[in-house]
């Protein structure tokens, strides 16, 4: 299902190459992990923050960080009221 993504170098991954990402022994790049997204179907926001990152679009830099603090404290909200303290 994964032989299409290709890392940065348009090489495609391997196996073990997946296995190493599967165990956080290497961390893939923006575009591997688009390509995962895409591939299996997932939800990128989530895909990156469980890599631990903000995804490409949220970045400082393409929102202001008025605008990501403003967004921070509502999700801390909205989870907060459903029991799931950040």
């Amino acid at each position: 299902m994964v032989a299409g993504v290709r890392k940065t170098d348009s090489t495609p991954i391997s196996i073990p190459y997946l296995v190493d990402l599967e165990r956080d022994r290497r961390k893939p790049s923006d575009s591997v992990l688009n390509q995962l997204v895409k591939v299996l179907r997932l939800d990128a926001d989530v895909l990156f923050f469980l890599e631990g990152r903000g995804a490409p679009d949220l970045r400082l830099g393409k929102v202001g960080i008025a605008t990501l603090r403003d967004a921070l404290r509502t999700l801390r909200r909205n989870l907060d009221g459903q029991g799931g303290a950040l």
